[in-house]
């Protein structure tokens, strides 16, 4: 694949992982016990695991197949998520209880660190997707 090609598909990626944190981390901080509600009823329905994990393996293969960048610059993070994801989504499909370790997260109420890190991440993808 052509390198200014390549760079248009991170920049692509960049773009909606840039949305999707962002609006996933603001929403977190403004309506925090809607979130909670809604992972907790995740957490406790087998059927969310399975189709989690259906969705985490097509994100995450089409992320390994046509992003599989191993380059020493912000382009690795995107791989690097890539397959975080489709290993994420291969063991929600063969072991769905697996989400069930996260369950005690969630009553940690007054902890903000990780929502923190969900919107600066968003911000780095958003400068990367839109200023760079």
């Amino acid at each position: 694949m052509d390198s200014s090609l390549n760079m248009e598909l991170s920049i692509f990626i960049a773009r909606i992982l840039g949305i999707l944190y962002l609006s996933v981390g603001i929403g977190f901080f403004l309506f925090r016990e809607y979130y909670v509600l809604a992972l907790r009823k995740i957490l406790n329905n087998p059927g969310y695991a399975l189709l989690g994990g259906f969705m985490a393996i097509v994100g995450g293969m089409a992320m390994v197949t046509y992003h599989n960048h191993w380059v020493n610059d912000w382009r690795l993070i995107i791989t690097i998520i890539g397959w975080i994801a489709l290993i994420k989504g291969i063991i929600l499909i063969m072991f769905p209880t697996f989400l069930d370790i996260f369950k005690g997260i969630l009553q940690v109420r007054k902890g903000k660190g990780l929502t923190i890190a969900i919107v600066l991440f968003g911000l780095i993808f958003i400068y990367l997707g839109f200023f760079q």
